[in-house]
């Protein structure tokens, strides 16, 4: 093998068919060493390597970041559902709001906080329980929302026949607002932790049989802020036992 290709190891020249081979195949030729760069690779060699004979990477070798357990899917899951609620909740509040008339949405008018069947505010003392208890409240309330979301709606059907965005709104609130409860009370049932079952939904009927005009803007109204109240409850409330969320 002396001649042509060991005249190139000696004097430093490359001839033609070796040049138009380099060209053809896309190789780099023969580099000067580098900083960084040793053995085949500095001299070029390592683009006439086939790739199967570098080893494989191991899927395993860098796996820092571990999947997420089914349990903290559901809770990520639902607490997303109460953050979308949260802001379907403020809309419906406006929208109802616009629909009702002075002295509502004037400045300064506040109607006076009617008591509501079977559910009330969020306690002061709410966020210093322990969040297991917190879900308690939040999934009796949630499940007492959905007969007073329906039975606001059938009185603004009455009131407002013809603001259907606003009816669609008010039935789109309880189908969700149920939604998210049964998630709730399903994510209790996997802590280990006991619900408190869902209140009578008669007395939401009662609410509103003796609702004049007036009473009855004001009850839908209080129903619509509680709604809010609550679900911005339960989305903070499920905050704290989101993946990343606060001890």
């Amino acid at each position: 093998m002396s001649g042509a290709l060991f005249s190139l190891s000696w004097n430093g020249t490359e001839h033609a068919w070796l040049k138009n081979w380099r060209i053809q195949s896309g190789t780099s030729g023969f580099r000067k060493s580098e900083p960084g760069r040793s053995g085949q690779e500095a001299r070029g060699w390592g683009a006439l390597i086939p790739p199967l004979l570098f080893p494989p990477e191991d899927p395993q070798a860098d796996s820092s970041a571990s999947p997420l357990t089914h349990l903290e899917a559901k809770i990520q899951q639902t607490h997303s559902l109460a953050r979308l609620l949260t802001k379907y909740a403020e809309q419906l509040l406006q929208e109802y709001v616009q629909h009702q008339g002075d002295p509502f949405g004037l400045p300064g008018f506040s109607p006076p906080r009617l008591p509501v069947a079977d559910l009330s505010d969020p306690a002061p003392g709410h966020a210093d329980l322990p969040v297991h208890e917190r879900l308690r409240l939040d999934a009796a309330a949630l499940a007492a929302l959905p007969p007073l979301l329906d039975a606001v709606r059938r009185l603004q059907a009455e009131l407002n026949p013809r603001a259907l965005r606003l009816l669609r709104r008010l039935e789109d609130a309880a189908r969700q607002v149920r939604a998210l409860g049964a998630a709730v009370e399903a994510l209790l049932g996997a802590l280990g932790a006991e619900s408190r079952g869902p209140g009578p939904e008669h007395a939401a009927a009662a609410a509103t049989d003796s609702a004049g005009v007036f009473p009855a803007k004001v009850l839908g109204f209080r129903v619509c802020g509680l709604y809010l109240e609550w679900v911005s409850r339960t989305e903070v409330d499920l905050g704290q036992l989101a993946p990343g969320g606060p001890a």
